[in-house]
């Protein structure tokens, strides 16, 4: 399945292998695994296969930068997008931001802080496919 290659390419090249305990959650999905570039722990990322033979889908249920700002987080989108595009394989998420160290979060700041996140994932192909679930504010972003 294109799914499951494309998980063993991506964990093989970032050498995922550790679970990142300090951002593990308990929601039935996979914890996140530390993503490794030259030897270094940059980040974290849950993916989880939702798709069948005729429309291979992942979920990016999490993902995490640990040091903002220096090209890791948009290194690691651009391969994943390289490699779902060579297995067919349809991304999935939905965008949440991360709360800053010291800043204290607002609606208005919260607000921004999603538009600049589904801006970037936008950067790299995803499309807003539902703002709102339920009625309910909610972002899902796909790229196929």
């Amino acid at each position: 399945m294109s799914e499951s290659e494309l998980l063993m390419d991506f964990k093989n090249e970032f050498f995922m292998k550790d679970i990142d305990k300090k951002h593990a959650y308990n929601q039935g999905y996979n914890h996140p695994y530390i993503i490794k570039i030259d030897d270094k722990d940059v980040g974290c990322i849950a993916l989880e296969p939702i798709g069948n033979f005729d429309n291979p889908k992942i979920h990016i249920v999490y993902f995490y930068i640990y040091e903002k700002r220096k090209g890791d987080g948009s290194f690691i989108l651009k391969r994943l997008c390289d490699l779902a595009d060579k297995y067919g394989v349809i991304l999935h998420l939905n965008p949440i931001p991360q709360k800053p160290t010291k800043e204290k979060l607002t609606k208005k700041s919260i607000s921004e802080l999603k538009k600049k996140l589904i801006f970037w994932y936008q950067r790299f192909g995803f499309n807003v496919v539902a703002e709102e679930i339920y009625g309910l504010p909610c972002y899902y972003g796909t790229r196929i």
